[in-house]
């Protein structure tokens, strides 16, 4: 009997342990997420100089969106540009592939994404 009540009583201060523990943890998260959202809030108040000239509409409408001319046009005058200003100098360009740098969580989340659409 004596072995059984040590038994509980151990049991139930590490259940307490644990359950105060994870309130703290809460706290400390509930307490980080006010401080954060009071911060972004004062900041949001009082904007910056510049944070202000930037959100002036500009006067000027950008003539691409206008003009429908895409990146892809742009890539293919910039580099025509470059090889006219450059000139001859023995260089060429034999094939373009797609380099897969991104890392492979990020790849498969794709991956799987685009697999369920199927």
């Amino acid at each position: 009997m004596n072995e059984l009540l040590f038994g509980l009583s151990v049991a139930l201060i590490g259940m307490l342990v644990v359950f105060s523990g994870l309130v703290l943890l809460i706290g400390s998260i509930k307490l980080i997420t006010l401080l954060s959202n009071w911060q972004t809030a004062r900041q949001e108040t009082a904007p910056s100089e510049a944070v202000q000239a930037e959100a002036e509409p500009q006067a000027e409408p950008d003539l691409m969106e206008e003009e429908g001319v895409t990146p892809e046009i742009v890539a293919a005058l910039t580099a025509a540009i470059a090889a006219v200003w450059q000139g001859d100098t023995g260089f060429t360009v034999r094939r373009v592939r797609r380099v897969h740098n991104a890392p492979a969580w990020n790849r498969a989340g794709r991956e799987d994404q685009v697999y369920s659409r199927m």
